[in-house]
């Protein structure tokens, strides 16, 4: 049976004004007309029940109702609605001089205290010398208690509570009054009596303590009741919540809550904690130095059951940062813009999102592995995985047994370079990182005025650990022995397992204003599947062009259509397909001509043409020892291409089938619209 019930309480307060103060505007009016200005509710619809023995922890900030309950349980004072049954003698230490007469002596006051508890006066002999020697007032015990200190005061009043052989001891936070080593006693009493078997209700901001002492804890938010499965992960919890009020938001759906908390968003799964200590910030790059979110001064200016709008002032930043953040389900919105007040210095923005260490895998857009281990010697941040342009997704799954979800996470941002990667943290932060930076000016260059939307990010929890996987998977077509897997604005080619392409692998580019715009420096925004066909877009970062790439299985091959968006008119000097093979592929056959690759030495310091022949053909092959036939095969009735064979520089070293278009004279023009760019198949047969 419970030895302390709470059932659905609530205390209200009547708010008064003009009757302690009778100055001033409103005053004496008020009173004399009886107004008031409304109710406070210090605690909402609170439950729980004590076990007889159990310790039990109430913490939360300034003015969230901790105390309020505390004198509830104590019978101090009465609920408005709800009510609370205590079994067993209480024994309190809520207020500095509670139960003291100031004109008794500190004799007098112990056995009058240990009477109202329901002891007599033997009893109270019996235990004495312990009060006096525990309090450690000495001499001071026969004089009036009106001429202690606030610390003798505590020192008589734990002295007598705890040894007046209590079934219920209450404290309040009166014992942050001691000096330490009286703070030292005091514990150590406090893990006595939970060894006899006594019921503790301890409410302290020393997290240390109720960590320490309490088996449970019940944390307290403007009068509601949060509970957590351990003391840790409520402790947890509320640190994620310590800041300035009006920059802090909490939300919840389903199994998640979210926590904005002045420059910091925490993530929470089923009341374990899934962010890191540090969380998911942003920092700004301005004149040389970096400057943390958590540094600036935020306010939350919307809020909702599910959503919030938050605004962060720089004090060396001429601007400030917008962050709308809002939950749904097991997914979190996260979208980051910076409103400059005039033209600004600032050069990059980074969003930095940690998770707990106990996730052990990392997926990486198209790649997955596993986080090395983070040592003591690790004094600074490691790659797990070089940046990359534009990393769209990104995941996390959990260790074994870690009762934490998989995370999948996407990013999407306007800027044109921007990269993401996964690290190791220091040692001493020892966590997982997913860095975004994004670059928003160049060196020396100011950003103008206005709002500038930085990204997106998008956080799913619980979602299966082999859709994660799968992710890195799905941009593959697996046709027969020929495997297709698009990455980042290239095409890598398998056959039976075994990679046939070097490093460029299958790519585009066209030439404008004498400068090759490569398909893999492309920002690749948007990948779709419609039906067979898997669909990429990418945009250019310099010039005024997209790019869709549609890949598809084709009798037995790859299919290939590629079309150029143009987003304004655009003059194109010449574009090219073009199948970068290994090295050991030796010779070359198109439509009317054969050959075979030159040696590539160390005096080959640039790509060479191989054929003669550069007029419109329909294939390009490539054979080796060994090695499976790759055909490049165009379709010259939708467009005419001149199809080619290079062989790269020494550094590259490897071979190259092109599919070419260039103008007979002039530039090729492509009007605003979308335009086809390369229609055709890769073909790739066994070995002869």
């Amino acid at each position: 049976m419970p030895i302390i019930e709470v059932d659905n309480i609530t205390k209200t307060y009547r708010a008064e004004r003009g009757v302690r103060v009778l100055l001033g505007r409103g005053g004496i009016s008020s009173f004399l007309r009886g107004k008031r200005s409304g109710e406070v509710t210090a605690l909402s619809d609170v439950s729980f029940t004590v076990e007889p023995g159990e310790s039990l922890g109430i913490i939360g900030a300034n003015g969230s109702g901790k105390s309020t309950l505390l004198k509830l349980i104590a019978g101090v004072t009465a609920p408005t609605s709800g009510g609370v049954n205590v079994y067993g003698r209480v024994a309190s230490l809520l207020e500095l001089g509670a139960g003291f007469h100031p004109m008794l002596t500190g004799r007098e006051n112990v056995y009058l205290n240990a009477g109202i508890l329901g002891m007599r006066h033997a009893q109270v002999d019996a235990v004495f010398d312990q009060i006096l020697d525990f309090s450690g007032i000495g001499d001071f015990i026969d004089y009036p208690v009106d001429t202690y200190s606030s610390g003798m005061y505590v020192r008589i009043g734990f002295a007598v509570a705890a040894y007046t052989n209590p079934d219920v001891f209450l404290i309040d936070e009166v014992l942050s009054v001691g000096d330490e080593e009286f703070q030292r006693k005091c514990r150590r009493r406090i893990g006595e009596l939970r060894e006899e078997g006594k019921t503790i209700v301890f409410v302290s901001h020393d997290l240390g303590i109720v960590n320490t002492l309490c088996q449970r804890v019940i944390l307290l938010s403007r009068g509601k009741m949060i509970t957590r499965d351990t003391p840790r992960k409520a402790i947890d919890f509320y640190l994620r919540q310590v800041g300035s009020e009006k920059g802090i938001h909490t939300m919840a759906d389903a199994e998640t809550e979210a926590i904005v908390c002045d420059g910091r968003v925490s993530l929470f799964h089923n009341h374990q904690e899934v962010t890191a200590s540090s969380a998911m910030h942003c920092r700004v790059f301005s004149l040389g130095n970096w400057h943390e979110s958590h540094e600036a001064d935020w306010e939350v200016i919307e809020r909702g059951p599910k959503r919030c709008v938050a605004h962060g002032r720089y004090s060396r930043v001429a601007g400030i940062v917008v962050w709308s953040v809002a939950l749904e389900g097991d997914t979190l919105e996260w979208s980051i813009a910076l409103e400059c007040e005039e033209d600004s210095n600032v050069e990059r923005f980074s969003a930095v999102l940690l998770f707990s260490p106990r996730y052990e895998q990392w997926v990486y857009d198209e790649e997955t592995g596993v986080f090395p281990g983070i040592l003591p010697e690790d004094m600074e941040w490691t790659h797990v995985i070089s940046p990359e342009l534009v990393c769209n997704e990104a995941g996390l799954i959990p260790e074994e047994g870690a009762n934490l979800p998989p995370v999948a996470m996407s990013i999407q941002g306007d800027h044109p370079a921007m990269s993401a990667y996964w690290a190791n943290t220091d040692y001493m932060t020892g966590c997982r990182a997913l860095r975004v930076d994004a670059h928003l000016a160049e060196q020396g260059e100011q950003l103008s005025a206005g709002r500038h939307e930085i990204m997106d990010v998008r956080v799913q929890l619980d979602r299966p650990k082999e859709a994660l996987i799968e992710q890195g998977q799905r941009r593959t077509l697996a046709i027969g022995p020929l495997g297709a897997r698009f990455e980042r604005g290239r095409i890598s080619l398998t056959y039976d397992g075994e990679e046939i392409t070097d490093s460029l692998c299958v790519y585009a580019s066209l030439l404008v204003g004498n400068l090759w715009n490569d398909s893999q420096t492309l920002r690749w925004e948007s990948f779709e599947k419609d039906g067979d066909r898997l669909i990429f877009t990418g945009a250019s970062r310099r010039f005024p062009f997209r790019m869709h790439w549609e890949l598809y299985p084709a009798d037995g091959a790859l299919g290939i259509e590629i079309w150029l968006e143009a987003l304004e008119p655009l003059d194109v000097q010449e574009h090219h397909t073009s199948v970068v093979l290994k090295y050991a592929y030796n010779r070359w056959e198109r439509d009317d001509e054969f050959g075979e690759f030159a040696e590539i030495g160390p005096e080959c310091t640039d790509w060479q043409h191989v054929n003669a022949n550069y007029a419109p053909g329909r294939f390009a092959k490539a054979t080796g020892p060994g090695l499976p036939t790759v055909t490049l095969e165009a379709d010259p009735d939708r467009l005419p291409l001149r199809m080619t064979f290079i062989n790269t520089d020494h550094q590259k070293r490897a071979r190259v089938l092109q599919a070419l278009r260039s103008p007979e004279h002039g530039a090729l023009h492509f009007d605003t619209g979308r335009h086809l760019y390369f229609a055709g198949h890769i073909g790739v047969d066994k070995p002869v």
